[in-house]
């Protein structure tokens, strides 16, 4: 009866106990992120503890390196591991473990030097890890130490920059713009130590090429703008702003690169965290310079399709519109203005005849409307409706006040000329001084371009620095020689003036194979640094004057007018992927950028070309 009594008290108990307690509710959570401080995953360990969970999911503790958080920003920010390097058991000369992340949305913005804890999916950015799908983010201290590294290039291999990766670095010395090809479409700048020379212009092909494109390699990076707008409104460099009259040139130099070093494909770009110092140090150049000491100026000059629409707009290679045209032609007649040569080759040039209402005519007709008093041009015509059958061909002005045809003008569409290699097109002219004749050849060989795809095609991309094609411009160059060995235009002397586009640098086998018929590259003795082209950042000369050897003493002087190749793509005259404000600001009526290569121009005393312009 007892246990009975007790059994019943108890139950009684419990059932006051139970009136007087609250209904149980489910307890708040607090998202694990918000806990500062507790347990989470080290930045460098987030790969290997992923593969021993099911979760995707990881919590991770950094501090803020550098922010570029927004739309028209990175979208995000980077942190490195919080611990001084100090209290780690790692090797002093490693930094700290970094990762992106990636935050399009989610939680507050963050400030350097912020401690945050955040919960994400991992992911790849820039060339290492990131976090994304963020779905938790707390600021858990301000004011933290930022640890930034210390970069000096050139590298010795490419695994101190993988190192470096996310990481804020500091470069420690000035760098030298060497590029801007994507200067108004990303905002990137190429950088380097010092201005880079495609391997082949000043080495061999093979070997010595390949080991002067890594040389190059080690010391260059990218100057990015933090941001991944494609055309920006704003392109920042230089500060305040690219402007006609406040361009970045390629031989500038920039300080004070400080920023996050990510990869992009097989570059390291540095996204900087705040505006470099730029130097003008590869000024203007305002005029052609040569001693002097000559009579006569020839000039060979790529204009970048030039087409009048003698069809109508858009042309095939050049203007879209008419009023592009009118920017493309007011600048290419200030350029030639400045030059003022009494012969120009011409490459690029729309072949469309040479009636009136012709390309060559019309830039004749604008040429002689730009011309000094007592200056009178006339260009060069063939007795055919155009020169060869591509759409673009070679053509020659002169000044008929300073020099006389004196042959019957000519080319050849023989293989290889006949696809590919332009048709090179020659005339022989007098001085109206000294009596003495030359002829000019103008020149324009098959591009790097368009590579074959078979791999037993001849003319494929070798790898020895000489691109594809490499055995047609050769052809052409054999070629070239031996038709000029026939006196194309009638007149019977080797006073032989080669020039043009060649599409091969200085080095390559095509400028040997003419230096083995007799035809020497004046830039080798007179000027050996010039170059007429910047690409990917490295400089050469595609662009070429020849004289043939009987004759190169009679050459005074060289000059590569850097009026083109060291200017900003973006200053070209077309008006696409430009804003109103852009058209306006990047654009002027002056030489500079009227054209993608430099003009190579040269000096010649022509009394000396009397020794030499009879055949016995």
């Amino acid at each position: 009866m007892l246990s009975f009594y007790r059994v019943l008290t108890s139950f009684l108990v419990l059932l006051l106990i139970s009136a007087c307690t609250p209904t149980p509710v489910e307890p708040v959570v607090i998202p694990i992120a918000e806990h500062c401080g507790a347990e989470s995953v080290a930045i460098d360990r987030i790969e290997p503890v992923l593969t021993l969970s099911e979760d995707n999911t990881v919590i991770v503790e950094g501090v803020v390196s550098a922010s570029f958080q927004g739309e028209n920003k990175l979208r995000g920010f980077f942190i490195h591991a919080p611990s001084p390097r100090s209290q780690r058991n790692t090797n002093v000369n490693e930094p700290q473990p970094a990762l992106f992340v990636r935050n399009d949305s989610f939680g507050p913005a963050v400030q350097v030097g912020d401690r945050v804890r955040i919960q994400g999916e991992p992911d790849q950015y820039g060339g290492a890890l990131a976090l994304a799908n963020i779905t938790a983010l707390t600021r858990c201290a301000q004011n933290q130490p930022v640890i930034t590294e210390s970069l000096q290039l050139p590298i010795e291999y490419v695994a101190q920059l993988d190192r470096l990766l996310h990481q804020r670095v500091r470069i420690t010395h000035p760098m030298t713009v060497v590029g801007h090809y994507q200067l108004a479409r990303y905002g990137t700048l190429d950088l380097a130590t010092e201005r880079l020379w495609v391997p082949t212009q000043i080495t061999m092909p093979g070997p010595s090429a390949r080991d002067h494109s890594s040389h190059n390699f080690l010391r260059s990076i990218v100057l990015d703008d933090g941001s991944e707008l494609q055309n920006p409104a704003l392109v920042p460099y230089p500060a305040p702003g690219l402007h006609i009259n406040n361009p970045i040139r390629s031989g500038d130099l920039v300080k004070n690169i400080e920023g996050v070093l990510v990869k992009v494909g097989d570059a390291y770009h540095i996204h900087p965290v705040h505006t470099p110092h730029f130097e003008a140090t590869n000024p203007r150049p305002h005029a052609v310079s040569l001693p002097g000491t000559g009579d006569l100026k020839v000039a060979a000059f790529n204009v970048l399709n030039y087409f009048n629409g003698k069809d109508g707009f858009p042309t095939p290679r050049g203007a879209t519109t008419a009023e592009e045209f009118e920017r493309q032609r007011a600048r290419i007649i200030s350029a030639m203005t400045a030059i003022n040569a009494d012969v120009f080759a011409l490459m690029e040039m729309a072949n469309n005849g040479f009636a009136n209402d012709s390309a060559i005519a019309d830039l004749t007709r604008g040429l002689q409307a730009a011309a000094p008093a007592g200056a009178r041009y006339n260009y060069v015509h063939v007795a055919a409706d155009k020169v060869g059958s591509d759409v673009i061909t070679q053509a020659i002005i002169y000044r008929a006040d300073k020099v006389a045809e004196a042959g019957q003008a000519a080319f050849t569409t023989l293989a290889p000329f006949d696809t590919g290699s332009r048709p090179p097109l020659a005339q022989s002219f007098r001085s109206l001084s000294s009596g003495a004749e030359f002829t000019v050849v103008a020149n324009h060989f098959k591009s790097k371009g368009s590579c074959p795809s078979d791999i037993n095609n001849p003319n494929r991309n070798r790898n020895d620095g000489q691109g594809c094609w490499n055995q047609l411009r050769t052809e052409s160059a054999t070629a070239l020689a031996r038709w000029l060995r026939t006196f194309p235009t009638g007149r019977e002397h080797r006073n032989y003036i080669v020039l043009g586009d060649f599409n091969a640098y200085a080095m390559e086998d095509p400028l040997m194979e003419l230096r083995q018929h007799g035809y020497r590259n004046i830039a080798n003795r007179l000027a050996p640094e010039g170059y007429s082209y910047v690409f990917r950042g490295e400089m050469g000369s595609l662009d070429h004057i020849l004289a043939h050897s009987s004759i190169i003493d009679a050459v005074t002087g060289i000059d590569f007018w850097h009026i083109n190749a060291d200017e900003p793509v973006a200053f070209e005259y077309g008006m696409s992927h430009k804003t109103p404000q852009q058209q306006h600001n990047w654009y002027a009526p002056t030489p500079y950028r009227s054209s993608d290569h430099d003009p190579v121009i040269i000096e010649i005393d022509s009394k000396l070309l009397l020794l030499n312009d009879k055949i016995d």
